[in-house]
């Protein structure tokens, strides 16, 4: 239960209790409860993040052929947001790409909210945000 799916470009989350769950089932529907189309900036972001959590680096030229567009330009927010993580030793960013470091790695999740649109806006509007 509240299992969450990627299907192509689209996410979906199952119903949270178990009663809700089974309706669902005994009256042939599918157990969502709700589900999000990402645009193409999301699924963008998605394969950036997807590649710092999986393989801990990120070749910019990749990114840019996959999807059409100049990293350094596309980012350059981002890139100025991951300075201080590389003054700190988490990430080591180069003309070509960024690689999260040895120290990093067991904090890879600050490095890729770097990247994340969304979590940027609600921390925006709510004011602070929370890693752990």
């Amino acid at each position: 239960m509240s299992a969450i799916g990627k299907l192509g470009t689209s996410y979906v989350q199952n119903m949270k209790t178990l009663d809700e769950y089974y309706s669902a089932l005994d009256d042939r529907r599918l157990p969502v409860m709700r589900g999000i189309t990402l645009d193409a900036d999301d699924v963008t972001r998605r394969d950036v993040i997807q590649r710092l959590m999986c393989e801990f680096s990120l070749d910019y030229g990749s990114v840019e052929h996959k999807h059409g567009l100049r990293f350094v330009e596309y980012f350059a927010q981002e890139l100025a947001a991951l300075q201080p993580l590389a003054a700190d030793g988490l990430v080591a960013l180069s003309p070509s790409g960024l690689a999260v470091t040895s120290r990093g790695r067991l904090l890879v999740r600050i490095v890729a909210m770097v990247f994340d649109r969304h979590l940027r806006e609600a921390r925006m509007s709510a004011g602070y945000s929370r890693v752990i």
